[in-house]
């Protein structure tokens, strides 16, 4: 190509903008073999890096006491994860051994009330322990203020 570049323009929204076809070559400075760093500066640079890759002491005591919450964290974690696990199989066990227990309460209380019929119970009430039924006169009805409880005063009259 000439010495010219040639340009192009074009229409970019209400802007007009040039485009280069060929980028320009940017020449960077060419070093001399004769031009080196001083060896006192070498060492500066040298020491710099070395430092800045370095662990030192607070840097390693920092990432070990981390490590060492972190660890500990995952154990307590672990243990109170173990522990919740024991109770949750402890109520589970409870809960089957109520379950059981009210099967059996149950069970009972219908066997004792189909043990004594009332039948029976009169039997027993008139013939052994001579009870009988109240006359007519002898059952006194009366209103009460109060229907939570009753207080005598004096005897009731025959």
């Amino acid at each position: 190509m000439s010495e010219r570049v040639r340009e192009r323009y074009y229409i970019d929204g209400s802007t007009v903008r040039k485009v280069r076809e060929v980028p320009e070559v940017v020449e960077r400075p060419k070093r001399t073999p004769g031009t080196k760093a001083a060896p006192e500066t070498r060492k500066k640079i040298s020491a710099k890096a070395d430092r800045a890759l370095a662990f030192d002491m607070r840097y390693t005591m920092f990432v070990m006491a981390s490590v060492l919450i972190i660890i500990g964290a995952c154990v307590l974690m672990l243990h109170m994860e173990a522990s919740l696990n024991e109770k949750k199989s402890n109520i589970n066990n409870m809960e089957n051994e109520l379950e059981a227990l009210e099967d059996d309460n149950a069970a009972l209380r219908l066997s004792l009330e189909s043990m004594y019929s009332l039948d029976d119970i009169y039997d027993v009430a008139t013939n052994e322990l001579g009870m009988v039924y109240a006359r007519k006169g002898q059952i006194v009805y009366y209103e009460s203020a109060n229907e939570d409880y009753v207080k005598q005063y004096q005897d009731i009259p025959e």
